[in-house]
């Protein structure tokens, strides 16, 4: 690395570009002193971006990643992956530095804390012969009913109700539209596999929607109540006021409110439904009358006829807010499950697969481009992924 040159040729503006650098990341993977070197140069020669040289280092590193966890046979599959991935983009002159692909692989690849391997059921096993199929379907909008009207919404807008009948949507480049909403019947927000989007409703609540999520809401909250529906998954921070509770009903489950933030999951699809706290308390109501109240830190499981309740790590159940998926001796079926709705695709699942016995902790960080992160995801769990078209194969090394 000639660094006098790369400093002098190298263009930084923010936090991003430190990001989807790939001696930058190189660094703060593997930290070598001749890597330590060339950032310590870079940060006298550039004074104007130490706040966002810093900034990108505490992003980067709230990863908490564990570099020894990984053997050095899965470091080595890893960087030799990401130097073909970046000769390939270099060879079609689509970048002058890392891609935002190649930069995800290599963070989401060794982001991962350790991966927890079942042993080989034995020598009579046909494992070898195991293989998991995906289908990636075709893409949906995002879309807004209102009035017996569907209105398409670009992906990562966002959505403000500002009271008085109308929506206001900003899409990822600040161009704003107004609309208006039906004032005497529930607005639906129908967000498809593979995307996501948040909403602000009229009394200042903020809702995030993940994948195949839909979400009923009124134009304004009137009345002695606020009450939503939902079907999926949302993360939703609730506008205090103690005078007009907040009601979010799920499926067969109620969850009441006055002013709190917590997740819920619950897709008409899951046998499981949840919800997290993060903040405040909310009493939860199911139709076959179990009632339980979460305190911060907790989580309500429940199943057709059962709630249970435990301690949790919040951060697990909603940094897909955030684009990572957190993850704790998950098996690789439920793993799977969660990549499929983000991506819109569609994994086999059958129970008797004994692939699905491998369980991963960690983090994996979610790009715009899904063959980084299975391609992450395979080596992590000693698997080999393939992707032909719109099918992926997922078979065991």
């Amino acid at each position: 690395m000639n660094n006098k040159e790369d400093n002098k040729n190298r263009l930084f503006q923010d936090v991003h570009d430190f990001l989807h650098d790939e001696d930058f990341i190189r660094w703060r993977l593997f930290q070598t002193k001749e890597l330590d070197e060339y950032w310590n140069s870079f940060q006298i020669g550039h004074p104007h971006l130490k706040k966002v040289f810093h900034e990108a280092v505490i992003q980067f590193d709230t990863v908490k990643i564990n570099r020894d966890q990984l053997s050095e046979k899965d470091k080595k599959n890893i960087y030799q992956a990401v130097w073909v991935d970046i000769q390939r983009h270099k060879r079609r002159r689509l970048v002058k530095r890392i891609s935002s692909a190649v930069a995800v692989l290599v963070i989401g690849a060794l982001s991962v804390l350790f991966v927890t391997r079942k042993e080989d059921p034995g020598p009579n096993s046909n494992s070898e012969t195991e293989i998991i199929v995906g289908e990636a379907l075709p893409g949906e909008e995002i879309h807004l009913i209102s009035g017996g009207k569907t209105i398409n919404i670009a992906p990562k807008s966002h959505i403000g109700l500002t009271g008085d009948g109308k929506a206001l949507v900003t899409d990822s480049t600040d161009s704003r539209k107004e609309l208006l909403l039906a004032t005497a019947e529930f607005n639906k927000l129908v967000v498809p596999y593979g995307k996501r989007t948040n909403l602000t409703l009229s009394d200042g609540t903020e809702v995030w929607l993940n994948s195949g999520t839909q979400l009923d809401f009124p134009s304004e909250f009137t009345g002695s109540r606020r009450e939503i529906r939902v079907n999926g998954e949302i993360f939703i921070n609730v506008a205090h006021n103690p005078e007009i509770p907040f009601i979010v009903h799920a499926h067969d489950m109620d969850i009441y409110v006055q002013g709190t933030s917590f997740n819920i999951s619950a897709y008409h699809d899951d046998s499981r439904k949840t919800v997290v706290l993060v903040e405040g308390k909310v009493k939860i109501e199911t139709a076959g009358r179990l009632t339980a109240e979460l305190l911060p830190n907790e989580k309500i499981e429940i199943t057709r006829d059962d709630m249970t309740k435990e301690s949790v790590n919040v951060s697990e159940y909603i940094s897909w807010t955030r684009g990572i998926l957190e993850f704790n001796g998950t098996p690789m079926s439920e793993i799977l499950k969660r990549i499929g709705r983000y991506y819109n695709v569609q994994f086999e699942s059958s129970p008797e697969i004994k692939l699905n016995d491998k369980t991963c902790s960690g983090k994996l960080f979610l790009s715009n481009n899904l063959d980084s992160v299975m391609a992450s995801v395979s080596v992590l769990s000693s698997t080999v992924y393939q992707r032909e078209n719109n099918i992926i194969h997922i078979t065991k090394k």
